[in-house]
């Protein structure tokens, strides 16, 4: 019986000693949530009460992991999904994984190297310089109209970013469209640099996608509309119908002074073709300025104003936005915050006033809107 033990300890420590090793990973399961009632003062002509979620962030839970291989280098993947906290459906039209999905490598020396369907440079390093990157969607240019708000993701993709060297970093995006017998259909190419310095941050961005309206069907588009493209029945999403090429360029910069921010960007967003019609040019210019204060440690205040100006070739109309946003948030934890925010959109050339189209309910039947939001957001 004493041998028979003996054999199986001995068979037991050999085979560990001839286990190979395993190298370090990790798997993290996390989420969010964010829920409120918003109040709209004219939504397509009344007022109304309404809960919305995934204002002030997406209510999402994820999957991201990673594991060391060796040489500095690790394989990292994340999943992450996208829902509507008030009804349980999915987001992103119906994605089981519509905020992220991806996998690939990352080099402290070399960079980082992921393929899926991710966040594009623009959104990586301009966001932040953003009042909505920090005080949530009402806060975006109108209707999100340049993606700061990454009312989108980019499918089929493969990215590269680099380290900060100095200070400085890049990152460059090429989706693939898959069209068989046309390479560039449905293609998006993207970058984007920063700079990193103490309190001092500033970014810039080129963005360029063709077909959106059917690469990107969780954006924002609208199905085209050949006729009275300038008409003052439509919002500003409206104006730009179902373009054949989307391009963007950004700017944009963030201070810190003490326990305050301060923010300036500037976006410059072309359609073409829009509406169906050929050869119709569609142009948003969108300025932004903001500061967040943190009064407290647990109090934090904010506000922006945000001026966008638009020129359709077709009909010559120049619509004209005016924003205000504003927020008041205050954190019970580390993991919890609740938060009330207000945003008033006016509009003139032409437009109807609509914030963050579909988030705030319908467009205003006016060129004036109002919404306000009380809510609680938690994280987990």
């Amino acid at each position: 019986m004493k041998r028979a033990v003996s054999a199986v300890i001995g068979a037991s420590i050999l085979s560990t000693v001839s286990m190979p090793a395993f190298s370090q990973s990790s798997v993290t399961l996390y989420g969010l949530i964010d829920a409120g009632i918003d109040y709209v003062n004219n939504s397509g002509g009344s007022p109304v009460f309404q809960t919305v979620p995934s204002i002030l962030q997406g209510d999402r839970w994820g999957l991201k992991g990673a594991e060391d291989v060796g040489g500095g280098t690790n394989v990292i993947f994340q999943l992450e999904n996208g829902f509507n906290l008030f009804n349980g459906k999915l987001s992103q039209g119906g994605l089981l994984f519509g905020r992220q999905a991806w996998v690939g490598m990352t080099n402290d020396r070399f960079g980082t190297l992921t393929t899926g369907r991710m966040y594009d440079p623009l959104v990586d390093v301009i966001q932040q310089t953003t009042f909505n990157g920090h005080a949530g969607a009402f806060a975006s240019h109108p209707s999100d109209i340049d993606n700061t708000d990454n009312g989108f993701r980019i499918n089929n993709a493969v990215k590269y970013v680099s380290p900060r060297w100095g200070g400085f970093a890049a990152e460059a995006l090429y989706a693939f469209g898959g069209v068989a017998g046309s390479f560039g259909r449905n293609s998006t190419v993207a970058g984007a640099a920063s700079y990193l310095n103490g309190p001092l941050y500033v970014g810039a961005a080129y963005f360029f996608a063709k077909n959106p309206a059917t690469q990107f069907p969780d954006g924002n588009f609208q199905p085209s509309t050949p006729t009275s493209p300038g008409s003052s029945q439509t919002g500003i999403m409206g104006f730009v119908g179902a373009p054949a090429n989307m391009q963007t360029l950004a700017a944009g910069a963030t201070y810190a002074i003490g326990r305050s921010l301060v923010g300036l960007n500037y976006t410059n967003v072309r359609f073409d073709d829009a509406n169906g019609i050929s050869g119709n040019l569609v142009r948003f210019n969108n300025y932004e300025a903001w500061i967040q204060s943190y009064i407290t440690p647990s109090l934090m205040l904010g506000g922006g104003y945000t001026y966008t100006e638009g020129k359709i070739s077709a009909g010559d109309v120049r619509p004209h936005y005016s924003q205000f946003n504003a927020i008041v948030d205050y954190f019970l934890s580390k993991r919890t915050d609740v938060y009330l925010m207000a945003a008033y959109q006016h509009a003139s050339g032409g437009a109807l006033a609509s914030i963050y189209y579909g988030a705030a309910g319908n467009q205003s039947s006016t060129n004036a809107q109002v919404v306000t939001r009380i809510g609680i957001r938690h994280k987990f």
